[in-house]
């Protein structure tokens, strides 16, 4: 193992440094696994130190499981003999085992999972007559979890709200008091409790923190930047009395802010650790010089970091693309055909990655690659239809449209909850069978029936809602129909009581259904078949076509990933494309302040330097999500990347794609040949001089029937008109494509 000739300058003086603090910088793609596992092997082999006497700390169990393998194949696993490489969870396990004792639990304590915690919780809400509909078991969770990395114990939490004034503060405080209370009770222990817990045994018996001191005389942290103050105070107390203590992270890649991440512990190490040595890993073994100039660009507009420039020896490569699509599916057809292009030229489908900064993007990725027959899959989640809320959503518009859909209906029953267990639906199903009618039709009339007693008047309250519901079905246009079910099951207002980063990704996807239903009228309007295919019916049928395909296309391994930028993390791919790059989007209309603007900065820097050799960067003039279409303003990160668009109108000259003569969907979700041929493109859409159209007209449109136009925006292809329709109400539609004729 000659170190000198494995390692670069900068990795050997991180693995060779052995006395006193150090802090390694360590630039994306710059080796920091390697530098690790060569500095235990330096301690091990050639500086004498016992493989029991050092800590190595990782975030996760398959990074561990990396870490030792390297160790293992540097030195053999027989030299390694003692060592402890652990996440920290598993390391205060390991701990706790031992001295549970000294803390008031016994050394067999249970780690309850998510699931057993919010049953834990749940039941302290009942005990407490605190209403589930008023403060959600979820939401409880992540105000105690979220004191937990800041330490605050329930004591501390009366303290560090107005509770006196907060009604809502002072509820959590007496939960969170019963909470810890159970769990003691159990002899239990949630995860955040492990890191608490051992931070209490030490600092209540001197004794075992000075043995695990004398243990753990060299202690390595990776992804350092990532450490909440929970376990930093962990890490400091083992490390106070020898202080060799080695931290490796990335400033630059600290995006875990929303999970109680604390960026200062790097930024402020050689404040608590004055003698400490700062070694920049800067040489990039992943990405071209463009990718990691266009980083630098990006991230050196960020004040709260240290001065890092990442360089490679591995030459320039091609150019970054900005892409200026005109809507959504623009954009979506856009990559479709950047893919097949690569794969022509002997790419692989598993060398694209699509990155988006939240979930709900992915609806539309995903639409084109499945027309286009391109297998994917979705990384670190669930495909846009096989998301809870979404299958939800559906079995809700199923029921309504088809009263006997007996399987639809069981799924829904407590969507939202309601108080309705298994055994009643299970009643009311054979009663259903007895009596030869539908289960709705059985909840409609629970009374009549003593085995529905206990839940009778939620059977029959649910039964006409859905009757209700049901009323408006042939009174709306389908996105309108979708959107009034979403509000009315109840589904939006039990998410936003839950009050967690989960339940807002959700109501997101469900918003982003409203599109889904939105862009089917759209490609409705265009059918021949129009006046067939524009209902409900049919709109599910588009559906459920659609989740087939998808569930076909899994079967093949070489498949375009699609992740959020937050998954992307610690993963790289020869050809990026991060969609979706405005405001408002990236960086998130929820980064108001300036720490939040930074840290959507360091995920735009993560999502560039996931790219090995091409990098796309694309952003749209109009945007339809959350059901609503808008004018989008570019991204300011592309601002400060300073780089040129190209738009629709260069493709067919710089595309080689499209001089192919593929047939393609272009912009606004029309057929053409040749995406420069816009005499084509309108004769075939029978497009209009948006000229002949003002405020005040009196219009009639195929579908939505007579209206008047009350606002305009844009000008020219881009015109975008409100309408009032006399039988429908408001509309926002695209004037060059709406097909509209004056009264």
């Amino acid at each position: 193992m000659d170190l000198k000739k494995e390692l670069n300058k900068e990795q050997y003086l991180a693995a060779t440094h052995v006395e006193g603090p150090l802090l390694i910088l360590a630039g994306a793609g710059s080796g920091k696994t390697r530098v690790i596992t060569y500095r235990i092997a330096h301690l091990i082999r050639n500086c004498g130190v016992s493989p029991y006497n050092i800590l190595a700390i990782t975030f996760t169990n398959k990074a561990a499981r990396e870490m030792a393998e390297r160790a293992s194949f540097l030195l053999g696993e027989e030299n390694l003999y003692g060592i402890w490489i652990n996440t920290f969870h598993a390391a205060c396990g390991k701990i706790l085992r031992r001295y549970a004792d000294r803390i008031g639990f016994n050394s067999n304590f249970i780690i309850y999972d998510e699931t057993e915690v919010q049953v834990v919780l749940k039941e302290c809400l009942r005990r407490l007559n605190i209403d589930e509909k008023y403060l959600d078991p979820k939401a409880v969770r992540k105000y105690i979890s979220k004191a937990k990395d800041e330490m605050i114990s329930w004591k501390d939490f009366t303290k560090s709200h107005d509770t006196y004034n907060n009604h809502l503060f002072r509820m959590v405080s007496e939960v969170y008091k019963m909470y810890q209370e159970t769990l003691l009770a159990n002899n239990a222990m949630d995860f955040d409790d492990m890191i608490l817990m051992t931070i209490k045994l030490f600092k209540e018996n001197p004794d075992v923190l000075d043995y695990y001191q004398e243990k753990f005389k060299f202690i390595m942290v990776d992804e350092y930047q990532d450490t909440n103050m929970a376990q930093y105070e962990f890490v400091r107390l083992l490390a106070s009395k020898y202080k060799n203590l080695c931290v490796v992270g990335d400033d630059d890649q600290s995006i875990y802010g929303f999970r109680g991440a604390d960026i200062r512990n790097i930024l402020e190490f050689e404040n608590e650790y004055h003698d400490c040595k700062v070694i920049k890993l800067e040489q990039n073994y992943r990405s071209t010089q463009n990718i990691l100039d266009a980083a630098n660009r990006i991230i050196k507009n960020n004040t709260e970091r240290r001065h890092k420039r990442l360089w490679t020896e591995q030459g320039h490569g091609e150019p970054i693309t900005r892409y200026e699509a005109e809507d959504q599916n623009d954009e979506a057809l856009y990559i479709v055909s950047a893919i097949q292009d690569g794969v022509r030229k002997g790419m692989k489908y598993s060398d694209f990655t699509i990155l988006y900064r939240i979930n709900a993007l992915s609806q539309t990725i995903e639409k084109a690659l499945t027309r286009f027959g391109i297998p994917y899959r979705v990384y670190g989640g669930l495909k846009f239809f096989d998301r809870k809320e979404i299958k939800d959503i559906v079995c809700y518009l199923r029921v309504l449209d088809n009263p006997l859909d007996d399987v639809a209906l069981r799924r829904i029953i407590n969507v939202p909850k309601r108080g309705i267990g298994e055994v009643s639906y299970n009643n009311a199903y054979d009663i259903a069978l007895r009596e030869d009618t539908n289960v709705l039709n059985v909840f409609l009339n629970a009374g009549n029936y003593p085995e529905l007693s206990r839940t009778a008047s939620k059977l029959a309250s649910f039964a006409l809602k859905i009757m209700d519901i049901m009323m408006k079905k042939d009174t709306m246009a389908i996105s309108e129909y979708v959107k009034y079910v979403i509000y009315e099951s109840g589904m939006i207002e039990e998410l936003k009581r839950e009050n967690t980063d989960e339940a807002e990704s959700r109501i997101e996807n469900l918003m982003e259904f409203i599109s889904v239903a939105n862009e089917y009228e759209s490609e409705v309007l265009e059918s021949p078949d129009a006046e067939n295919l524009n209902n409900l019916t049919s709109f599910l049928q588009n559906i459920a076509l659609s989740t087939d395909m998808d569930k076909q296309e899994e079967v093949d391994a070489d498949t375009v990933t699609l992740m959020t930028i937050h998954n992307s993390k610690g993963l790289e791919f020869p050809v990026v494309f991060v969609i979706a790059m405005e405001e408002g989007t990236f960086p998130s209309m929820r980064a108001e302040m300036p720490e939040e603007v930074e840290e959507e900065r360091r995920l735009c820097y993560v999502a560039i330097t996931r790219a090995k050799k091409k990098l796309y960067l694309t952003h749209s003039r109009l945007r339809l999500l959350y059901g609503r279409t808008n004018y989008r303003v570019p991204s300011r990160f592309l601002r400060e990347l300073e780089l040129k668009a190209e738009k629709e109108e260069d493709r067919s000259e710089k595309s080689t794609t499209f001089r192919t003569g593929a047939v393609r969907k272009g912009a606004f979700g029309r057929v053409v040949n040749s995406v420069g041929d816009v005499k084509a493109l309108n004769q075939q859409t029978g497009k209009v001089d948006t000229k002949d159209f003002k405020v005040g007209d009196r219009v009639k449109h195929k579908k939505f029937g007579n209206g008047t136009i009350v606002k305009m925006e844009g000008s020219g292809d881009k015109t975008v008109v409100e309408i009032q329709f006399d039988s429908t109400g408001m509309k926002r539609l695209m004037l060059a494509y709406a097909k509209l004729s004056h009264i």
